[in-house]
């Protein structure tokens, strides 16, 4: 036992106090404080650094009892380990103190050997706490891999010493998909076990001095130290991002999750703040598109991540405030002329700022959490205006309201019914309600796909393959699952008609959607050359600045009649 410890000695007979005093100052213990009551002792805590009590059960006033319940209570006095003294005949008395929280009890008259012996067990159970305490401050219980704290400890370092001794390092934000769908699927320890596997990996193709740490729920960090140069940390990331994107196997299932690397260098001006830098490699990895991949943080990323640091606290008042809106922009029939339905886009009204746009705002939502209360808000309004116009209208007028759905909306486990009971509560029928659905959304929730595409056929709700050709959205997505239509970006439509190349792509995708039953609108028709040769094409469907910008509900309304 270390004698340099702090020992509380509680006892209101004075002649015992004493003896256990004189006992543990013969035992070498150094500090030694007495109270001969139970007040006192709480007095003594509060003032005192106190590694062990030797309290006694039976005091007048505030006894033993009390005094062990108060210390319980109090979060700055409850790990000090507690060993109550009592007499022969009172030992049911401290047992129960045991079930309290005492760590053990003795009995007078005293055995010194006894006294050490327990003082000692008491003593090592509460630094066995404490290093356990310790690991569970730096590390993550779920991996076994350094936590967020201890990482940011090591950041803290490595900047302090880089100013000593100058070098090139990196940090890496590592983040996997799929750890929230298989939580909800396959349930916490499933996915525990994939993050597991994937840290696995990770270490494997890290160097052997690197740092890696579990940073957050589905997030990895990684520090790598003295690089030679940009080029090796940015190889790191490729291989990272190379090697956890391949498949693994959990619980006979195939999962593979999109993988996102954020990048930061400590360039000049050197980083002198931790948390900025691992904020940065966070917000390079949030940047990344939606097939994964990596990102280098640049000014331009902390310029967008300084305007969105202005506009999230507006915007999570901006729904209370009733300050969102719809606008409805037309599809057109390429062959009549006539208007056939509407995409609905979502407009910010910023008492400030005026008209926000989507691409300004929905980002900062995704990232926030922000986009669930919105989302719901946006099908509700759509439906509502659908039935409006319907009750206006009559129902033989066959529109379609488009409405976009977010991929973290989508991956919602009560998504239906939030759609099912937009549509009761509204009285909207579902035939004039159309999900455009992203080459991200896809993409995130592919396994459950077929199922709620199967349920909102059965609801008699429309589905949009929305800015095909933008990204990497297979074709094979046009096989595997039954969208009623497929909308061809604005990228492959500009100037298509002096553009053989986009012709070409244009042309083979209407062909093969028509095959597969699908209908087709060609986005972001600017000219009337581009619609001539979308016609010659027999692409059904049009929309753009060619036929109206997108119009507030009352004046897309006059549209239709």
């Amino acid at each position: 036992m270390d004698n340099d410890v702090s020992i509380l000695v509680v006892e209101d007979v004075r002649s015992t106090r004493f003896a256990l005093v004189r006992m543990l100052s013969k035992q070498g213990i150094s500090e030694i404080h007495e109270a001969e009551n139970g007040k006192q002792a709480l007095e003594l805590l509060k003032k005192y650094r106190i590694d062990l009590v030797l309290l006694d059960v039976m005091m007048p006033e505030v006894d033993g009892h009390e005094v062990l319940e108060t210390m319980k209570a109090d979060a700055d006095l409850r790990d000090i380990p507690v060993i109550m003294v009592t007499a022969v005949d009172d030992t049911e008395s401290a047992v129960k103190c045991i079930e309290t929280g005492a760590e053990d009890y003795l009995t007078k008259p005293f055995n010194p050997v006894l006294l050490r012996a327990r003082m000692f067990a008491s003593l090592e159970k509460k630094r066995l706490r404490d290093i356990e305490k310790e690991y569970l401050n730096m590390y993550d219980s779920a991996t076994g891999l350094p936590n967020q704290r201890f990482f940011l400890q090591r950041l803290t370092e490595q900047i302090h010493r880089n100013k000593r001794h100058p070098s090139l390092f990196a940090v890496l934000a590592v983040r996997i998909g799929k750890y929230n769908q298989l939580f909800e699927t396959l349930g916490r320890n499933a996915a525990n076990q994939y993050l597991i596997k994937r840290g696995e990996q990770l270490k494997n193709i890290l160097p052997n001095d690197a740092l890696l740490a579990r940073s957050g729920e589905n997030t990895f960090a990684v520090l790598l130290f003295d690089l030679p140069s940009a080029a090796r940390g940015d190889a790191a990331a490729i291989k990272i991002y190379e090697s956890l994107s391949g498949p693994l196997y959990l619980e006979k299932h195939e999962i593979t999750g999109r993988v996102n690397v954020g990048v930061v260098y400590n360039h000049p001006p050197y980083y002198t703040n931790p948390e900025t830098m691992f904020r940065d490699a966070g917000l390079a990895a949030s940047r990344v598109g939606p097939r994964g991949g990596f990102k280098i943080f640049d000014d331009t990323l902390h310029q967008e991540a300084m305007r969105r640091l202005e506009l999230e606290p507006d915007l999570r008042n901006a729904l209370n405030n009733s300050e969102f809106t719809m606008y409805y922009q037309p599809i057109v029939s390429l062959k009549s002329g006539d208007v056939k339905g509407y995409e609905a886009l979502l407009r910010w009204m910023h008492p400030k700022k005026g008209i926000i746009l989507p691409e300004k705002f929905i980002s900062i939502a995704e990232d926030t959490g922000f986009i669930i209360p919105l989302g719901k808000w946006a099908i509700y309004e759509v439906c509502r205006q659908a039935a409006q116009w319907e009750n206006s209208l009559g129902e033989d007028n066959n529109f379609t309201i488009s409405i976009n759905i977010s991929a973290h909306q989508f991956g919602t486990s009560d998504f239906l019914f939030v759609l099912q009971d937009a549509l009761e509560k509204t009285g909207a029928r579902s035939r004039y309600i159309n999900l455009e659905l992203t080459e991200t959304a896809l993409i995130e929730n592919t396994e459950r796909l077929s199922e709620i595409l199967a349920e909102l056929g059965r609801l008699d709700v429309g589905t949009s393959i929305d800015d095909f050709g933008k990204g990497y959205c297979s074709l094979n997505y046009l096989n595997r699952f039954p969208f009623d239509t497929l909308k061809i970006d604005q990228s492959l439509i500009h100037r298509i008609h002096d553009t053989p190349r986009n012709q070409a792509i244009v042309g083979s995708t209407i062909e093969l959607a028509h095959r597969l039953g699908m209908k087709v609108v060609a986005e972001g028709i600017e000219t009337e050359d581009e619609v001539k040769t979308l016609q010659q094409m027999n692409c059904e469907y049009g929309q753009g600045w060619f036929y109206d910008e997108p119009l507030p509900g009352n004046s897309a309304q006059m549209l239709l009649k």
